[in-house]
């Protein structure tokens, strides 16, 4: 009965011209780049449609905070939400071409004993770097004289010959165009971090809603 229900509301959406307010939650970093410039081309898209973009970089509850999606880094979490996968992204590990000059590149995750790491202080296990050796995950400890609570400081200490660092790929773009950091142990990377877009599996989805997916 539930398929048939949204087997109808589809079929209805389809004629309609989308409006109303559409509630979508994302990550602090990541939505300025990449979720905005989205938004931006879908409202001039669908001009009835107003947008109430939530950041927040925990995964929230949708029903409590009334969101019709989010878009989700990592696994949905939560296996009752429906999903969609949008693609993926690398972490990566990335120094200075001045720290490198000056202490070697390291050529193994073993190697990381022996260097500076900036450290990211809220990452629940921050002095536990993931890699994949030999096809299997292992972690590799790792330290250093400087630290940060923030993305920014982190990456900024990095350019600055303070360590090595690990990120995000997408957040290093402007660093890595520019020649400021370079990436090293490519070789042992983690698997792609999967992104998707969720949603609560008891909404019927609005017509902004589904193009909104279809958009995404």
């Amino acid at each position: 009965l539930a398929e048939i229900a949204d087997a109808g509301l589809e079929a209805a959406n389809r004629g309609a011209e989308p409006s109303g307010t559409l509630r979508l939650g994302a990550s602090v970093l990541f939505a300025p780049v990449f979720v905005v410039p989205l938004i931006a081309r879908f409202m001039a898209r669908h001009p009835k449609v107003m947008v109430d973009l939530r950041l927040s970089d925990r995964f929230v509850d949708m029903i409590e905070d009334g969101l019709d999606l989010a878009i989700r880094i990592g696994e949905p979490g939560d296996t009752d939400l429906k999903a969609r996968r949008l693609g993926a992204l690398r972490r990566v590990v990335f120094a200075a071409p001045s720290y490198l000059a000056a202490r070697g590149r390291p050529r193994h995750p073993h190697d990381l004993a022996e260097h500076a790491c900036v450290i990211r202080s809220t990452d629940p296990d921050s002095q536990r770097w993931a890699f994949m050796i030999d096809g299997r995950l292992a972690h590799v400890r790792v330290d250093g004289a400087f630290r940060s609570d923030n993305t920014m400081a982190v990456q900024a200490a990095v350019a600055e010959g303070l360590g090595l660092g690990t990120a995000p790929l997408w957040q290093l773009r402007a660093l890595l165009q520019a020649g400021a950091v370079e990436i090293v142990l490519a070789d042992y990377e983690l698997p792609p971090v999967p992104i998707h877009v969720v949603w609560p599996p008891s909404k019927l989805l609005a017509a902004r809603t589904r193009l909104f997916i279809d958009h995404l």
